[in-house]
């Protein structure tokens, strides 16, 4: 019997990628799973999502970079007030750049977003 490789739909989201997007989703992807170990990754509504006790956050291709966002994003704290929204879509952080990368600020979102979910 012959063992069957499959590929994580994530990664096959990211190849797909620019290469100057690719580095930044690397990085975002990278984020999220050093922040919390458990959470379920696939590819839904054309979106890199995250999952534990329902939706937790995302990031997706957009015109100029990344959106990296959160679901229940209205209710986040936000003490950085970097979260924005528009035309009716969940909270995101537009990711232009590594330099837009706050790897602290990011995993304490992820965390908030979980504990949402847990209560």
């Amino acid at each position: 019997m012959r063992s069957r490789t499959t590929t994580n739909q994530v990664d096959e989201y990211v190849e797909r990628l620019s290469p100057e997007k690719q580095l930044l989703a690397q990085e975002i992807r990278r984020i999220i799973n050093s922040s919390v170990a458990h959470l379920e990754e696939c590819v839904r509504w054309d979106c890199a999502c995250y999952f534990f006790y329902g939706p937790v956050c995302y990031f997706a291709s957009s015109r100029s970079g990344i959106h990296f966002g959160f679901f229940r994003g209205k209710e986040l704290s936000d003490p950085h007030r970097r979260l924005v929204s528009r035309n009716g879509q969940h909270l995101h952080v537009k990711i232009r750049s590594l330099e837009d990368i706050d790897e602290e600020y990011f995993g304490d979102l992820i965390r908030e977003a979980v504990h949402l979910n847990q209560n």
